[in-house]
């Protein structure tokens, strides 16, 4: 039950993540609601996974956990920079909270969400072989269809990061996400889902580089 619990989070979560990057076209509402949602998955997430927390401070660090902890700590803090910018910049949710420094909240919102996905899809791809175990997927067919697919939509992801202008997010030249608001929500939502395909793909391909490094090791 607790496998699926994890599954389920793990999956809600990465739908969840696109939808929220075209806000102005699901609308502000909307976006804050869901907003909500995905930080108490994400908390439900690590409840989940108290075993790893309690683990931090234990046995030593290769350089495969100390990769999967740094992109974990920086998933955490981007999570918590975008609930509290949230609640400070929310106009509907929260309106009742008066904190100050709405500009400030502004930019903090803007990097956590954009390094926020870049970060997460990295994350997931490190897991996606203990999700993948989790839903059974033994057939080498299937798997192998599946990895060939995400190729191609992470190709399409690396045009789709360019045509976002997702480093200029990234790296805060620019202070208002710019969306065609008469485009569609859901074409929207795709492009931004190939950049996570993308980076999740970076992600798998890593872990697997520091598992054959690991191995290798151990191995010699």
């Amino acid at each position: 039950m607790k496998m699926k619990i994890k599954t389920a989070a793990d999956i809600l979560m990465t739908a969840a993540l696109p939808v929220l990057m075209c806000y102005s076209i699901v609308g502000e509402t909307a976006h804050e609601v869901i907003g909500i949602a995905m930080f108490g998955l994400f908390i439900l997430h690590h409840i989940l996974n108290l075993g790893w927390i309690k683990s931090l401070f234990k046995g030593k660090y290769d350089l495969r956990r100390i990769v999967n902890t740094a992109v974990n700590a920086l998933v955490f803090l981007c999570m918590i920079g975008l609930m509290y910018s949230g609640i400070v910049i929310s106009k509907h949710v929260f309106t009742f909270v008066n904190i100050g420094g709405a500009m400030f909240a502004r930019t903090v919102h803007m990097l956590c969400a954009y390094w926020g996905l870049v970060l997460m899809s990295v994350h997931l791809g490190m897991h996606i072989s203990q999700m993948a175990a989790r839903m059974k997927l033994k057939n080498n067919g299937l798997i192998w269809s599946l990895r060939i697919i995400s190729g191609m939509v992470g190709a399409v992801g690396i045009y789709e990061f360019i045509s976002l202008k997702f480093t200029d997010y990234l790296f805060g030249k620019v202070q208002f996400v710019f969306i065609d608001t008469n485009a569609s929500a859901v074409l929207t939502a795709l492009q931004y889902l190939s950049v996570m395909v993308l980076f999740a793909y970076i992600g798998y391909m890593v872990q697997s580089i520091l598992k054959k490094k690991r191995t290798e090791n151990h191995g010699s």
